[in-house]
């Protein structure tokens, strides 16, 4: 079982696929039909058995190369957290976001920038004071992943900013774009 850290990002293959992230080396935060993006222990007690969601026989992990940032990188570990907390904190999860993952493009165009600028000025409003409402209402697990990490890193820091649209990626396009762009697979 390998040790996970912030901004590791869990995909587990099985049907119709999941995504969720790191939150710590003991939690994981992640969005299901069942709850909202939310945070769980990495540790289960299941029946008295201690099981671990990092552990999965169907997951795979990867692991972003935090060493390209050097000193930043626990700076930008702290922002991912930051940021994961605002979008749980008024994300529902979207059972018809998820049919809508099924037709159109994954590709980062002019609709998911346009999507993702809304969700800035939202992030934007709340540091200063303003409206405190949801920064997005309603999300995918692979979504709210996505998201988080665009609004944690500029568009020009890519592979940390995922340049996908996350309305439209299926956690398996997700998990593809991960191990083109320079992740590394942890497990």
């Amino acid at each position: 079982m390998p040790a996970i850290q912030t901004g590791d990002i869990f995909y587990w293959s099985s049907t119709p696929g999941h995504i969720g992230m790191a939150y710590d080396a003991r939690t994981v935060i992640h969005a299901t039909n069942a709850r909202n993006f939310h945070k769980e222990a990495d540790q289960q007690d299941d029946n008295g058995q201690m099981t671990y969601m990092s552990d999965g026989r169907d997951l795979s992990i990867f692991r972003p190369p935090w060493d390209k940032l050097g000193a930043a990188a626990d700076a930008k570990k702290a922002e991912l957290r930051r940021i994961a907390d605002l979008v749980s904190n008024g994300a529902e999860y979207g059972k018809y976001r998820a049919v809508r993952l099924l037709i159109g493009d994954s590709t980062f165009g002019p609709g998911a920038a346009k999507r993702l600028q809304k969700y800035r000025d939202r992030v934007l409003a709340m540091a200063h004071g303003g409206a405190a409402g949801p920064i997005i209402k309603t999300v995918t697990c692979s979504e709210a992943v996505i998201i988080t990490y665009q609004l944690a890193f500029p568009l020009s820091e890519i592979p940390f900013f995922i340049r996908l649209d996350g309305a439209h990626a299926m956690p398996s396009t997700l998990a593809t774009w991960l191990r083109t762009n320079g992740w590394a697979s942890i497990k």
